[in-house]
């Protein structure tokens, strides 16, 4: 964003630079329309605030501290007028110039400066053509640059609005990325940690009756640290990509990546079973749906590693069905907390926004006795 900023900077300052050559046009003509000499230096003292406003383009001079010099010079020049008799006179290029500026100023900054702000241009506009033109028609100058104050207070008003509105967007938005890579980070480290620990308890338990088995559970902690540590650094690119413009915000994921978290879960293969349908491997799925799949059995394998080390039977199913792709990990022995609830962590609840922000549902709870079963449908189509 701020890149394109900076490319659009330099056609912004040339459409302004022409419309200051525009009214400078304009001024000559007034001028000669008076037929004398001293009417054309509303010109050339316009042109020089204009040139005082365009300095707000620098990258390091705010439209503050140009507003405060250039309504300085601005009114300056009509104080001056006062004792050289109309000299400068009064400028359409310097009326404009105030306008462009305060809306500039009005567009960002605080409220109480946007009062003063606004009471500030009023007089020196309006004043301009009182102090600098001769005779009556000071009066009829008046008049309508009241009504062009009042155009630029409108002009200014809308600006904000749409700035604040962005400036909502643009927090909104750095807060859903924040939550998203928390629930990321979440998932990638709960998942092998987990594992760790089990294997750890694991290891204990058999240490003294069977050493002979301590051995893979120490295989088993070193192959899920292993993996944790693949999956932050995965999670650390996404980070610099993103840094760098990338678009993703979390590491993709798809089908396949499903057959390889549920491996890591039973590398034996002695108590889960998978079953993918073949037309799913074959569908063209949104990435954000095959992604939301793969997360959903991740913290489902999680939970069972948690709430039900002694499952012996886990089934994980990936079908699609009337256009939804549906997610299915139904376990036994389930234990007596609810993962819904789980204090640590965002859990399946965290999955829950995953799936409903796709416009799909999440079900998970008891399946008959000492069984537990988690169920996502998504459209298979969302999130292209």
């Amino acid at each position: 964003m701020r890149t394109a900023t900076r490319r659009g900077r330099p056609v912004l300052v040339g459409l302004e630079l022409l419309a200051y050559l525009f009214w400078a046009g304009c001024d000559v003509a007034l001028g000669l329309g008076y037929g004398t000499t001293w009417a054309q230096s509303g010109a050339v003292y316009g042109l020089l605030v204009a040139g005082v406003v365009l300095t707000r383009h620098r990258v390091d001079a705010g439209p503050l501290g140009v507003a405060v010099v250039a309504v300085a010079l601005s009114a300056g020049g009509s104080a001056a007028a006062v004792f050289l008799g109309g000299i400068p006179f009064v400028s359409l290029t310097e009326l404009f110039a105030l306008a462009v500026v305060t809306v500039a100023t009005v567009r960002t900054a605080p409220v109480r400066v946007v009062l003063g702000a606004a009471a500030v241009s009023l007089l020196v506009i309006v004043g301009m053509p009182l102090l600098r033109v001769p005779g009556n028609d000071s009066e009829v100058f008046a008049s309508l640059t009241v009504v062009g104050w009042a155009g630029t207070m409108v002009v200014a008003t809308a600006a904000r609005e749409l700035t604040q509105r962005r400036s909502a967007r643009l927090a909104q938005a750095r807060n859903d990325e924040r939550l998203e890579l928390a629930r990321e980070l979440h998932d990638t480290v709960a998942h092998h940690v987990t594992a760790i620990v089990v294997a750890a308890q694991a290891g204990v338990v058999v240490a003294g009756s069977r050493p002979e088995e301590a051995g893979r559970a120490l295989e088993s902690i070193e192959r899920a640290g292993a993996e944790a540590l693949d999956g932050m650094r995965r999670m650390v690119g996404v980070l610099r990509a993103g840094a760098d413009g990338g678009a993703d915000r979390a590491p993709g994921h798809d089908i396949a990546d499903v057959e390889d978290v549920v491996a890591r879960f039973d590398p034996d293969r002695t108590r889960t079973r998978l079953e993918i349908d073949p037309e799913v491997r074959t569908a063209v799925l949104g990435p954000a749906v095959a992604a939301t799949a793969f997360r959903v059995v991740r913290e489902a394998l999680t939970n069972v590693h948690r709430h039900a080390p002694g499952a012996t039977t886990v089934s994980v199913g990936v079908h699609l069905q009337a256009g939804r792709l549906v997610t299915v990990v139904h376990n036994d022995g389930t234990g007596t907390e609810n993962p819904l609830r789980d204090p640590g962590g965002f859990g399946l609840a965290g999955m829950r926004e995953r799936v409903e922000a796709l416009d799909g549902s999440l079900h998970a709870g008891p399946d008959g006795p000492g069984r537990w079963i988690v169920v996502a449908e998504v459209p298979a189509g969302a999130g292209r």
